[in-house]
């Protein structure tokens, strides 16, 4: 058996090009982020600081996705100073109602939004001005927010799980040294979350030439269905030849 990973639409996402960004960038000229980062910050009314990382979670919120780690990671990252945007909606009402508390208790406040929406324009520019994406998912066939994330520079804190294993490699463990790209973390307890987000908080605030490294890397890194094409291209191949 082959496992081949999906691929992401690179025109559709490109931060070089995206029509919905207020400022364009790329792995080689990457200051745009800085002003997305901002816009993001001053359109939602968050505290307007780059220092501050700014953590944000793309999804439907349904169980597969990790429900309980991402309402911990608002609180976590509340904890550890720094913002996280939340953008999705659930189809079921339970779990909708829940997490409309959520928002009218942390929306109030300077460093939390919860947009219970689905908004293209939006998603755009949230994946442009987030410094951390973050997938808690439970189990994932493949998933593309990591891949999306890392297209336009958000470094990715996932737990290890299907595609998400195959597509972020931990940049502490010496054994992925060159894969390295992101945080993971394997437990679904909080504690599991926590060890990996408080990682990538320290190294945002306490590393920044090496995170602007992994930042760059990811940005160059190919996850487009070109190279999940060639992939099958070569299974195709070797197939007819043996």
């Amino acid at each position: 058996y082959f496992g081949i990973l999906n691929g992401i639409d690179t025109v559709i996402w490109n931060p070089a090009t995206d029509a919905f960004l207020p400022a364009k960038f790329h792995a080689q000229k990457p200051e745009g982020k800085k002003i997305c980062k901002y816009y993001i910050q001053k359109g939602l009314g968050l505290k307007s600081e780059g220092t501050v990382p700014l953590v944000v979670c793309i999804t439907r919120l349904v169980a597969q996705k990790g429900l309980h780690l991402i309402t911990h990671a608002i609180k976590r990252a509340e904890e550890l100073g720094g913002q996280m945007i939340l953008l999705g909606n659930s189809p079921v009402h339970w779990v909708q109602k829940d997490f409309e508390d959520l928002a009218n208790l942390h929306n109030k406040g300077t460093s939390t939004r919860i947009l219970l929406m689905y908004s293209e324009e939006l998603s755009h520019m949230l994946y442009a001005a987030a410094d951390i994406v973050l997938v808690p998912s439970i189990y994932e066939p493949c998933g593309l927010a990591q891949m999306i994330g890392m297209r336009y520079g958000a470094v990715p804190v996932v737990r290890k799980t299907g595609g998400l294993a195959d597509t972020v490699f931990d940049v502490d463990d010496p054994s992925n040294h060159e894969k390295a790209n992101g945080f993971v973390f394997e437990g679904i307890d909080e504690g599991s979350l926590n060890w990996a987000l408080d990682r990538a908080f320290r190294h945002f605030i306490d590393k920044p030439e090496e995170w602007n490294r992994i930042v760059q890397k990811i940005m160059e890194n190919d996850n487009s269905w070109n190279n999940a094409a060639g992939k099958y291209m070569e299974i195709y191949n070797s197939i007819r030849v043996g």
